[in-house]
């Protein structure tokens, strides 16, 4: 297997993790309030929304707007990853939800990894891999 095609296997990967992660906590969400809102709608649905544009990027044949849709998504999915983290840091209560069980409550905040934090480290790992794959790829066609 050549390394174009192991970086996008591992890049498509790694972003169907972040979309069913989202998903789950979007329908954990829909259950009960298991994540934040940002004005009325829950951020958790923005997220799913960033990474389904992602994931159509990777897997739509069109090459013209590729780039534009995984850079549109990446960019929503990161800011509010690197927002929530900043605020999960620094605020004393729960701010992120968990995968496991949704927003968290007192004695539980040692346990588990807040899911701000492991979408930012999902993130950054993405955008690396779509730089070296298929954004280099489109980069080198001919115009």
């Amino acid at each position: 297997m050549n390394t174009s095609r192991t970086i996008f296997i591992s890049l498509l990967l790694l972003v169907l993790y972040g979309f069913f992660g989202a998903l789950a906590i979007s329908y954990q969400n829909f259950q009960s309030n298991a994540c934040p809102h940002l004005f009325s709608i829950p951020v958790c649905y923005v997220v799913l929304a960033a990474y389904s544009l992602m994931l159509m990027s990777l897997l739509v044949p069109y090459k013209g707007c590729k780039h534009h849709f995984f850079s549109i998504g990446w960019g929503v999915a990161f800011i509010i990853a690197l927002l929530a983290s900043i605020a999960e840091f620094f605020s004393a209560g729960a701010v992120c939800p968990t995968a496991q069980a949704g927003m968290r409550g007192g004695s539980d905040l040692s346990v588990v990894i807040p899911t701000c934090y492991i979408s930012l480290a999902l993130l950054v790992v993405i955008l690396g891999l779509f730089i070296k794959g298929p954004y280099k790829k489109i980069c080198n066609l001919p115009s």
